[in-house]
């Protein structure tokens, strides 16, 4: 026997009333392990990814000693080495409790919706380019040379998502080795090659302020960088649907990205900071690319720099494709749900090719016309990107901070699930996501130097209230009338 209503948190529920043996027939043969709690949402992408699998995507997309590789120099212009290196850690601390919190949810509530689900639930180029530039003195790079680059990885990233993704899901595993592989072998090589080195105290304590804003806050605001070496750690929660046993193995595989992220990006920033010479040189290089300039630096040779270039080239490829995948599964999951205007076309699954096509072409445009704002603008774009960190954040706080308000109640973390804290580490875990949120959200929006100019404002503030306004239009055009929240049964 069932009825349908919907909760005062506004989501439609499916209430099934069973026999007591019947409930525990039906939660021993649950697929998703959801306890007393499961999930209608229509599932029609095949559940091919195993453990091991779903992990090497969501490294693949994380791939964490290449996010500080490729933001280097945003940790050290406002602290050097310090900021570098306690950020590192702190913003390690701090997903680990951002990465619990998601775990304990996704555990409960494994679907591609991810933290927009748990919030519906809970509430009340540059790199090639700088190759160039380094051996061709007389290259001067313009706008639209990196557009073009843009517009022309975003193509390749689409098609190989829509017509190759699920017949060669082994390009995550090469891409997975292959990074690990590198991260290794640059590691060590700036270890043993780089003379003379930074002697540990001005690595561990000399603090290099040149930002104009106060110690406290310029090592805050330089966080970014680290906060950015985990940006796509959510991946795993918007593959759940594609992901065999999702209750058990989507929670693991967040701490596991976790776990590895830390190490390696942690390992290859105290490497780095050791063998950097001329820190000037290094920010202001004229490549635009710092760490190619620190890898020249570290090896004393621009040949083996150029190596390492060429092997980030082969990994950022299998990284976009990720992100591009997990991006289309969370636009698959709002536009089923009736979240989105378009949603009847956006929520479409291909028959033949299994994949959300029309999510992946929507994704593909919004990124296109994003790069014709780099032609339009650079400083208008950096600002769109720089929202990155912020609003990564965010989603997960705001879950965070339901939990905090619903005071983490079995009907919402049932005891039955796979991956369960103890209750006081859940509420600090959780409290420690909001608080973190909250710092985040105010000190990444802070313009990086001052004094304050046109030109080096950080306007991060500016996209997200355009976002804001979008997401209205939205609302009050379509999802006020259409969007009844995800569907819940149990």
């Amino acid at each position: 026997m069932s009825n349908n209503s919907q909760n005062d948190l506004g989501v439609t529920e499916t209430k099934v009333v069973h026999h007591p043996q019947e409930v525990d027939d039906a939660a021993a043969d649950a697929k998703d392990n959801l306890g007393v709690i499961g999930i209608d949402e229509f599932r029609n992408l095949k559940r091919t990814l195993s453990m091991l699998g779903i992990v090497v995507v969501s490294f693949d997309l994380t791939n964490s000693w290449i996010g500080i590789a490729t933001s280097l120099a945003i940790a050290i212009a406002p602290g050097g080495t310090v900021t570098l290196l306690y950020g590192v850690i702190l913003v390690s601390v701090t997903f680990l409790t951002n990465g619990a919190t998601l775990a304990e949810l996704a555990s409960v509530y494994p679907t591609a919706g991810g933290q927009y689900h748990f919030t519906s639930i809970l509430a009340p180029s540059s790199i090639l380019l700088a190759v160039v530039i380094q051996f061709t003195e007389d290259y001067t790079p313009e706008t639209w040379h990196y557009f073009l680059l843009y517009q022309a990885i975003n193509i390749m990233v689409l098609l190989y998502n829509v017509y190759l993704i699920k017949k060669t899901t082994w390009i995550y595993d090469i891409g997975f080795f292959w990074t690990l592989a590198f991260f290794v072998i640059i590691t060590l090589t700036c270890v043993a090659i780089s003379s003379p080195k930074q002697s540990s105290s001005s690595v561990w304590t000399i603090f290099e302020n040149n930002s104009g804003w106060s110690d406290g806050i310029s090592f805050l605001t330089g966080t970014s960088t680290p906060q950015y070496m985990f940006v796509g750690i959510d991946a795993s929660l918007h593959l759940a649907e594609e992901c065999l046993d999702a209750a058990r193995i989507v929670p693991k595989a967040v701490m596991s990205v976790v776990g590895i992220g830390f190490v390696t990006a942690f390992a290859y920033a105290i490497a780095v900071s050791y063998s950097l010479n001329d820190l000037a040189t290094i920010i202001l290089t004229k490549t635009g690319f710092p760490t190619y300039e620190l890898w020249i630096q570290a090896t004393r040779s621009e040949a083996a720099a150029t190596v390492f270039m060429a092997a980030l080239m082969v990994a950022m490829p299998i990284r976009l494709n990720a992100m591009q995948q997990t991006t289309s599964r969370l636009t698959w999951a709002l536009a089923r749900d009736d979240a989105l205007i378009l949603s009847t076309y956006l929520s479409r699954v291909h028959p033949d090719l299994n994949v959300p096509v029309q999510a992946l072409l929507f994704n593909a445009a919004v990124v296109l016309l994003t790069g014709c704002l780099y032609m339009a603008s650079t400083t208008a774009f950096n600002a769109f990107i720089a929202t990155c960190d912020i609003l990564q954040q965010i989603s997960f706080g705001i879950p965070a901070a339901l939990l905090l308000y619903q005071r983490r109640p079995e009907h919402l973390l049932p005891r039955a699930r796979s991956f369960r804290l103890p209750k006081a580490l859940g509420y600090v875990a959780n409290s420690a996501c909001v608080l973190w949120s909250l710092i985040t959200t105010v000190f990444y929006l802070f313009p990086a130097i001052r004094p304050v100019t046109t030109s080096n404002m950080n306007y991060a503030v500016v996209v997200i209230g355009i976002m804001c306004i979008f997401g209205l239009l939205n609302w009050f055009f379509h999802a006020r009338n259409a969007y009844h929240g995800p569907r819940i049964e149990y």
